[in-house]
């Protein structure tokens, strides 16, 4: 067995400081590891996150349906065909020798006699609106 001396006595300062920084180390693992644990356990950024995806999917969408209209209003400036479809479809427009056939839901077909409400087309003339 060693002999003890008196030599070998750690000095109670040297112990304080030790401790001291075994301390402050387990105190700055619990900063910095402690806080991320407990907000991916927090059922708040679940559903936030589940939110985001959401608002990006809609946001995705509202993008496509910009994009479409877009080219539709681009078309519109430059293509004659695309007015003339638009012309019928939202307003009505016929050319003067078209029949025009009105289907009600319920009844039989009626068939409306030709009625002259344009011109004859020309290239750069836009169709006017049936009554």
């Amino acid at each position: 067995m060693p002999k003890i001396v008196a030599d070998m006595h750690i000095p109670p300062a040297l112990r304080r400081w030790g401790a001291r920084l075994g301390l402050a180390v387990l105190i700055a693992v619990a900063i910095g590891y402690l806080p991320g644990q407990v907000l991916r356990r927090d059922p708040r950024v679940a559903k936030l996150d589940a939110q985001i995806e959401q608002l990006s999917a809609e946001a995705r969408t509202i993008a496509a349906h910009n994009a479409m209209l877009r080219r539709d209003i681009a078309a519109l400036r430059s293509d004659i065909s695309a007015i003339e479809d638009r012309a019928r479809a939202d307003l009505g427009m016929v050319y003067p020798d078209e029949i025009v056939l009105r289907l009600p839901a319920d009844s039989e077909p009626v068939i409306s006699p030709p009625t002259t409400i344009m011109s004859a087309p020309a290239a750069n003339s836009k169709p006017e609106a049936s009554p």
